[in-house]
């Protein structure tokens, strides 16, 4: 029987997963020497339960990333071995350039989105970013997390409401950063990748030994720095024309340089261009524009792709690869420091600090002058959107027709609409762990902040553009004909410098996010059941949140052109206790009940039970399961006083006409939480301690989604038997004059429904040899069901996040004395093209496969490299090579039209080389 390659590679995968790093709990239970001289197992927390306690197989199933598998990974920095992670699907990180939380990063378990998933530092919450994703969510950001700090990741593959409270309803990712440390480890690297660099320089520094002097103090420095990496610098963006793919199209704009367009004696634009005399791109004559693929063949009548083509026509076309960041620059420097002090032999006191500033560069395009877009204050609070289309008489600007023209491209002098980022974020911790009586206790206070600034530059100014171009300044449609201007679009070098900066602006835009907490925690044993003692664990938290995103008063009153706007402005306080019980039921069996209630001021309460079942039929083999509730509060932009505004394209009813449109998202008090249902079962085998394999399913249902109602919806129900006379309401805005719709209002309602269940195959075969030590590891996801309000969405980009049917990834190491060898291949299953736009894919050159729609987006599979060897005791050399045979990642322009690939998922690098010297003193 022969096996088909998409089935052969599915094998594959699964079969590679029976090598894989294991689904057991982090940590075995600490040993300590008791008066007689008996070595005993200390009790310990683990992820996932509040009980302390020996048993590492947990009753949930756990994934842990050690600091040496970080290391092996030849990732710069945890933030992008989580991208990696198979269950992580739909998270956003610095690619995504050109979004509303820039410079950031996350991670989204399930696929359900950054929101739903807990980001803890050594099991307690910090302050998110302080800008929204989304406008609506807020989240950790990975990279203000100092690397050098860690010491390892565990991933909670479980909704764990009840165990750690709200956005855990996909999962948790607790960051272990490291308790002690003596002496001293210095690391300095550099990386190379598509012409570019990226250093990294680390140290850390300890004293005092905790057992033999009863306090340990240490700190942590990180300093990383990468260059900006434009599209053009990139092997896959090298020019964005994509012909050369399966349906790919040109994406170069036959008018991104400069293009006259000329107007009918009615004020009708005509199909007659002229470039300008200042191109500083390519000028095409109209055959050559045509052969290029510029002209569109599938949404132009032939009438209109002949007049465009004639020969008399001529284009000034410009590949922005040059301007459009397919990375961004950043530079980031981080502290943690860490100090113990035994007060006496049942209490610890402890204290963290800990401080990071991300710095991140990225650029744009020019302003594009023709169908610029503003924002004018209206009644009820809303806004009117304008284009700004100014129309030029004869002769003037350089108007090369007789009559009236309108200028379509970019204002090449101006300079590109760069945005700078910086986010500063502090962290302070004191606490301690005692024991009273049985009781072991943990109490803590903290206080962390995040602050958020970005300055867009280059933007166009409403005042200065009105008085560059003799316009109003609050123009409304039509714009009046210019007579006479200072600035000359067709000779832009002739412009001086202070015209060049009457037409551009820098926008400051800032947010902070902070949040404050107090928390006990106890845990005990007490009873006899068959199995053993019974575990509790019993505990409480006051936690206080505050946001505040500011925009300036300019961008708010519509004085800068194509500039959208977020704010929000709130705070609330939540109050939870929680309960936790482990009862051995018999020596083979043990089961978890847990139960939280959490009560936030702004929304109202919630409670959350959680139901485990382990069970150990015979040695090395155990059966686990867990059914649980979960629930999510709703963020502050969501449910506080809280407005975003836009631009958006809608059809009219009125008249049928597509207009642009300015929308506007509000916050809505009268919210409730989204909550959810979640059940694992999963079967773990551990035959010898050199092999083991875990096999777990999993299903969530998420219900009572925060989102918004499509604006489209909103205008068509508001006009349900089409125009004339469709009628304004409160959430739909008219012209009063024309009756055409200029605003749609909303706000986030409990709108929607998502369920999802499939499987995690992960395992660790270790296999010592008289040659060294090879050891095995493999992690799987496969999704067999991802619906969104009942709408099958699974191995497609077709709904919310991109839903790959298979991630996995399987590694091979090796070490042999001072030497030490890491071979890892990732693969990304193939998915659905259901995002793009057909107008994409219809191919303006028949010698391109003649405009077929394909059908998916190709799989990926990379290979990376890693070796490292111990040159002396102290010294220590290593040197990765990530993906190896340099695969670019799969052209998919429906993700996004900007970048042409889902970075959500894939790297734009290319092959990445990194060398690494380390230190280490006793």
């Amino acid at each position: 029987m022969k096996t088909s390659p998409k089935l052969a590679l599915t094998l594959t995968a699964l079969a590679a997963s029976l090598y894989g790093s294991q689904v057991f709990a982090q940590t075995q239970g600490d040993t300590q020497t008791s008066t007689s001289g008996t070595t005993q197992l200390q009790r310990v927390e683990v992820t996932g339960s509040n009980i302390k306690r020996i048993d590492a197989e947990t009753v949930s199933p756990v994934t842990v990333i050690s600091r040496d598998q970080i290391e092996r990974s030849g990732q710069a920095t945890v933030a992008e071995v989580l991208r990696n992670l198979p269950s992580n699907s739909g998270s956003f990180g610095e690619s995504f350039s050109n979004s509303f939380a820039p410079g950031a990063a996350g991670i989204s378990l399930r696929g359900l989105g950054q929101k739903t998933t807990l980001v803890l530092l050594n099991g307690r919450r910090v302050a998110g970013y302080g800008f929204a994703q989304n406008l609506q969510d807020t989240f950790v950001d990975l990279n203000s997390i100092p690397s050098s700090a860690v010491e390892r990741v565990d991933i909670l593959m479980d909704g764990a409401s009840a165990i750690y409270g709200s956005d855990a309803i996909a999962g948790v990712v607790n960051i272990i950063l490291r308790k002690d440390f003596k002496g001293l480890d210095l690391t300095a690297s550099g990386g190379w990748f598509e012409g570019k660099n990226d250093y990294r320089v680390t140290g850390a520094a300890g004293f005092g030994d905790l057992a033999a002097d009863g306090y340990n103090v240490f700190v942590t420095l990180d300093y990383y720095k990468r260059d900006l990496v434009l599209q053009s610098d990139s092997e896959f963006t090298k020019s964005r024309d994509f012909r050369k793919y399966a349906g790919g199209r040109n994406f170069i704009s036959q008018t991104s340089g400069g293009t006259w367009r000329q107007l009918s004696p009615t004020g009708a634009l005509t199909q007659n261009y002229r470039a300008i005399s200042d191109c500083n791109g390519t000028v095409m004559t109209g055959p050559e524009a045509l052969a290029a693929g510029l002209i569109n063949t599938a949404t132009n009548s032939a009438a209109v792709v002949a007049a465009q083509s004639a020969a008399t026509n001529t284009f000034c076309t410009k590949d922005q690869n040059s301007q459009l960041t397919a990375l961004p620059g950043t530079e980031r420097y981080g502290m943690i420091s860490r100090g113990t002090k035994q007060l006496s032999g049942d209490a610890i006191a402890y204290a963290e600090v800990g401080l990071s500033r991300v710095d991140t560069n990225q650029t744009f395009t020019n302003p594009f002058f023709a169908g610029t877009t503003g924002l004018a204050p209206g009644a009820n609070n809303t806004v009117t959107p304008y284009t700004y289309n100014i129309t030029f008489a004869p002769g003037v600007a350089g108007n090369p027709f007789a009559s009236n023209a309108r200028y379509v491209g970019a204002l090449n002098d101006v300079g590109t609409r760069d945005t700078s980022i910086r986010s500063d974020a502090a962290r302070l911790l004191v606490g301690a762990s005692y024991t009273v009586g049985k009781w072991d206790f943990d109490s803590a206070m903290g206080y962390s902040k995040t602050k958020s600034s970005s300055n867009s530059y280059n933007l166009m100014p409403l005042a200065g553009t009105a008085a560059t171009f003799n316009v109003p300044t609050t123009p409304q449609p039509p714009v009046p004909v210019s007579t006479s201007t200072q600035y000359n679009l067709d000779r832009w070098t002739t412009n001086s410098q202070a015209v060049r900066d009457g037409l551009r602006i820098t926008n400051p835009r800032k947010s902070t996010s902070d949040m404050s907490f107090i928390d006990t925690k106890a845990n005990t044993t007490f009873g006899q059941l068959p199995g053993g003692e019974i575990g509790l664990a019993l505990g409480a938290e006051y936690r206080r949140e505050k946001l505040k995103d500011e925009p300036t008063a300019l961008a708010t009153g519509g004085g800068i052109l194509g500039q959208g706007v977020t704010a929000t402005n709130g705070s609330r306080n939540n109050v939870s206790v929680f309960s936790e019980l482990s009862l051995p039921l018999l020596k083979s069996v043990e089961a978890q009940a847990a139960l939280r209630y959490d009560h936030y001021s702004d929304y109202g309460s919630s409670t959350t039970p959680k139901l485990g079942l382990k069970y150990k039929p015979v040695e090395g083999v155990l059966l686990r399961g867990n059914w649980g509730k979960g629930f999510r509060a709703p963020t502050l932009p969501e449910i506080s006083p809280s407005v975003a505004t836009f631009f958006t394209s809608v059809e009219d009813p009125e008249d049928g006409a597509v207009r642009n449109v300015s929308g506007l998202f509000a916050g809505n008090p009268n919210l409730k939480a989204e909550k959810s249902t979640s059940r694992t079962f999963g079967v773990v085998f551990e035959p010898t301690k050199n092999f083991n394999l875990g096999i777990d399913m999993y299903y969530i249902n998420w219900r009572n989604v925060v989102a918004s109602r499509s604006f489209q919806d909103l205008i068509d129900e508001s006009c349900p038997n089409g125009g004339p006379n469709c009628a304004s309401s409160s959430t739909i805005i008219r012209d009063p004059e024309t009756n055409f719709v200029t605003t749609i209002l909303s706000n986030y309602q409990n709108l929607s429904q998502r369920t999802t269940n499939g499987w995690d195959v992960d395992g660790t075969w270790r296999i010592p040899t008289s040659y060294g030590k090879f050891t095995l590891r493999g992690n799987v996801n496969y999704i067999d069901s991802f619906k969104e309000d009942g709408e099958e969405f699974v191995g497609s980009n077709g709904g919310s996040n991109t839903i790959p049917r298979i991630r996995g990834n399987a590694s091979v190491d090796y070490d042999n004395g001072p030497l030490s060898l890491t071979a890892t291949v990732n693969y990304t299953h193939h998915i659905r093209q259901l995002a793009a736009a057909a107008s994409y894919f219809n191919v303006q050159n028949p010698a391109f496969q003649n405009g077929v729609l394909p059908e998916f987006v190709r799989s990926h599979t990379t290979l990376d490299l890693f070796g490292r060897y111990n040159v002396t005791k102290q010294l220590q050399a290593s040197v990765g090579v990530l993906n190896v045979f340099d695969r670019l990642p799969p052209y998919d322009p429906g993700f996004s039209s900007t970048s042409l690939y889902d970075f959500s998922l894939y790297d734009v690098r290319g092959r990445q080389w990194r060398l690494t010297l380390r230190y280490t003193m006793d």
